[in-house]
């Protein structure tokens, strides 16, 4: 199992880092909370058991440029956390984190991998 990082690609290049690092954050609090509850806890019953399994035994993770299309067909995938920076791109979500899962989307799978633009 991976974890997808999609990077909507208008998002300036300079500002990846800072908007990956904050998404991925978010999303492992999402994922590591307990059902629906605001206190993440160190064992018991998760809403996300896929996530735990990845977190403890693979980690695999890539980041992907993505255009809005695509950016909008992760962001209705299930289980999957949305983040912006409030000073780029007027605060619109602009990275998707994907809970990782058995099956990968065909969304996912034929994305390009991140690299700064020339």
């Amino acid at each position: 199992m991976k974890m997808y990082i999609a990077v909507l690609n208008e998002f300036p290049d300079y500002m990846t880092p800072t908007l990956v690092a904050h998404a991925v954050l978010g999303a492992h609090k999402m994922f590591t909370t307990a059902n629906d509850l605001d206190v993440i806890v160190d064992h018991g019953l998760y809403k996300y058991p896929k996530y735990i399994d990845w977190f403890e035994n693979s980690f695999k993770k890539c980041v992907v440029r993505v255009n809005q299309r695509e950016f909008d067909k992760i962001a209705a995938l299930p289980d999957v956390y949305l983040a912006h920076e409030n000073t780029t791109l007027e605060g619109r979500k602009s990275c998707a984190v994907v809970c990782p899962r058995e099956e990968t989307p065909n969304v996912l799978k034929f994305a390009k991998l991140w690299r700064p633009k020339e």
